[in-house]
């Protein structure tokens, strides 16, 4: 019986490390498309969702393959640069090789001469393809900041 007791704790942790550890990575996703975001590598954005991801973008249609590629990558050059983004989870739950990931992000944009600051919360259903999380739809809309 003890033999039985032991072997059902480790697999219960080791159940729960390597949740934890794709947890780690889903954070590390974030982290590096925020920085990608800053970077202006705006293609690097873009490998980071599927082949069939979906956008959801405030007051916009849902947008995939070229329109989605188009969003994060527009014709011409924007003179908007964002200078700063963070994304801050409240929940990530691991489902087999799909995830969801929702909680708020941050950002300040500028233009050279203007800056705007603006919040807002986000939903991320991630996918796992090669080892590696995908974002497969990713839903965000702003929170009004106070002035």
């Amino acid at each position: 019986m003890r033999i039985i007791l032991t072997i059902l704790v480790l697999t219960i942790f080791s159940s729960i490390n390597a949740q934890d550890k794709e947890v780690e990575s889903i954070k590390s996703q974030a982290k590096t498309f925020s920085e990608y975001l800053m970077k202006g590598e705006r293609e690097k954005i873009v490998a980071m969702y599927t082949s069939d991801a979906k956008i959801f973008p405030s007051d916009a249609d849902i947008l995939e393959g070229e329109a989605l590629a188009n969003y994060w990558n527009p014709p011409g050059e924007s003179s908007w640069k964002t200078s700063y983004h963070r994304i801050t989870p409240v929940e990530i739950k691991i489902l087999g090789n799909e995830a969801y990931d929702y909680g708020y992000y941050e950002g300040t944009s500028t233009n050279g001469e203007q800056t705007s600051d603006w919040r807002g919360k986000y939903v991320i259903i991630w996918r796992k393809v090669k080892d590696e999380w995908k974002i497969y739809l990713d839903i965000w809309n702003r929170i009004k900041l106070d002035d």
